[in-house]
Order: C-alpha cells, then structure tokens, then sequence
C-alpha cells in the first residue's frame, strides 16, 4: 500500500500521529487477550506470523505486529522529522511525506528545496543505513539534504560527527522511551 501525503502543518501531522497510536493501542488490546491464554510458543508465532497487529495509520486493517512495529517507529521518525522542519524550515511548508514503498524521498519539501531520509535502527551503521541514506539524498537535486533517524543512546539534535557532503545528520526523540 502506497502511502504519500501532503502535510501542511503540525495539525496535519498530529492527527497523523494520533492514527498510529490508536493503532499500537488496538495491538496491546490484541496482545493483552492473548497473553494468558495462549502459550509462549502460540503468542510469539501469532506475533510474527499472523494478524495480530494493525496498519500504523489504519486500525481496521490487520498486520502482523512484527510489521506494525518496524513501521511504527519509522512513521514516527517521519512524524518527529516533519516537527523538526516545520520549526526550523516553516517557509519551505508543505512537505511530501512518502511512507514505506512510496517514491521519492521519505520527506520532500514541495517547492523541491529539501530532501530527508528517515529511519529507526538500534544504530545507524545497522545494514549501513546512515550511509545508503545519505547516498540516497545527496542524489537529489534538493539544496538542503538531511537523514533524520531514532536510534538509542544519542542526544536529540543535529550529529555533526555523522554528517557528510554536506547532508545534515540529526538524532530524534523517540528510542530513549525504553
């Protein structure tokens, strides 16, 4: 399923991010009425194997949660990227949001300006995703290149030390909830 949407403010993205914890929400539902009644073995093959969890943005549609968790901290990559933008970046508002398969950049700015690249790893070396990232915008002809990502034990804000080619690296809120 194709996912793409024009997000003209940070209205537009909270009721995007509501979606996605009605979904989680609806899961741990799902999880809860299982957990005593199914064995470990049962539970965890429902988790990775059956519909059990939910589309981030769609609670009616079934997923398994395997699926629903890698989406879920992608999209809220996404989501925290976009508030990041719209308070640095508001003159180049709206922005493109390309979710999953969706073409192009993860995030576009629609006058063409901006490119970002978006991802939740435990690091951002896992399967060189910084770097295939940052190959991925610097490829675009946008001025303003970024890769945005959630990954543990880093301080919100811009990574320096990560960047190059004048892509700009920045850490999200988001995996320090644990």
């Amino acid at each position: 399923m194709l996912k793409s949407f024009k997000v003209n403010d940070i209205n537009a993205l909270e009721q995007l991010e509501q979606k996605l914890y009605e979904s989680m929400d609806k899961t741990l539902l799902q999880i809860n009425s299982n957990v005593s009644s199914v064995s470990s073995q049962t539970l965890f093959s429902k988790m990775k194997f059956s519909d059990i969890g939910f589309d981030p943005l769609d609670s009616n549609r079934p997923l398994n949660i395997i699926e629903q968790i890698n989406q879920s901290f992608t999209y809220l990559a996404s989501f925290y990227a976009l508030e990041v933008l719209f308070t640095e970046y508001p003159e180049l508002a709206p922005f493109q949001l390309n979710l999953g398969t969706a073409p192009g950049s993860d995030i576009e700015s629609e006058c063409g300006g901006l490119a970002a690249e978006v991802f939740a790893a435990v690091a951002p070396t896992s399967n060189q995703k910084l770097k295939k990232d940052i190959n991925k915008v610097l490829a675009t002809d946008a001025k303003l290149k970024f890769v945005f990502f959630i990954c543990p034990n880093f301080e919100l804000g811009r990574q320096p030390q990560l960047e190059k080619e004048g892509v700009i690296v920045w850490a999200l809120k988001g995996a320090n909830v644990i």
